[in-house]
């Protein structure tokens, strides 16, 4: 099992609204035997230096031991703020980020991204299953912050891939098979909540 206590955290993004989901805390949805949320707390437990949670309200986690809380530092600009948060806040020198929607994180998964990731020397390691891509089971590294807090500051949006171009960003290519979308499946609606527990 790869190790990274010492060079990379984990950061998990809750700090969305959930406007699909009639605000849904979607980190605390259980699929299976545990909430989404604690699904990638044990996982990154098992891999990473540290645990980040970015949230906008900490009091539903504060029965979480051993996990960071940070808020967005720069408000109301969807997960980019939340990637900047853990970013700024993060004690190593890249970050591995979840979104709080993914009930089946692999950890297998997990950690070949991570090789894929030392191996490239990139900026940005994102996942692609054809042309979707998942910028939110993805790693960055604390480099790139002067550049990110420079776009925030300019930007006339604020979606994720708006910064990609500016940083030295590498596609890991997965195949299309039923294990790896099955990995990266989020929960944005009700729908997708009944199709993720067929599939627990």
């Amino acid at each position: 099992m790869i190790n990274n206590k010492e060079n990379i955290s984990c950061a998990i993004l809750a700090g969305g609204k959930s406007k699909r989901m009639n605000g849904v805390n979607k980190a605390l949805i259980e699929i299976g035997s545990a909430n989404n949320l604690e699904k990638i707390i044990n996982i990154s437990n098992k891999l990473f230096a540290e645990t980040l949670l970015i949230t906008n309200d900490n009091l539903p986690y504060k029965k979480y031991d051993n996990i960071k809380l940070f808020s967005d530092i720069y408000k109301d600009i969807g997960p980019l703020g939340g990637i900047h948060s853990a970013l700024k806040n993060s004690s190593y020198k890249s970050v591995f980020f979840f979104s709080n929607d993914m009930p089946f994180v692999n950890i297998d998964i997990v950690q070949e991204e991570i090789r894929i990731f030392e191996k490239f020397k990139c900026d940005i390691i994102i996942p692609r299953i054809n042309k979707f891509i998942e910028p939110l089971h993805a790693i960055y590294s604390v480099s790139i912050l002067e550049t990110l807090e420079e776009h925030i500051k300019t930007a006339d949006n604020y979606w994720i891939r708006s910064i990609f171009d500016k940083v030295n960003v590498n596609y890991w290519d997965l195949e299309d098979n039923k294990v790896n979308r099955k990995a990266f499946t989020n929960i944005n609606t009700q729908q997708d909540l009944m199709k993720a527990s067929d599939h627990k």
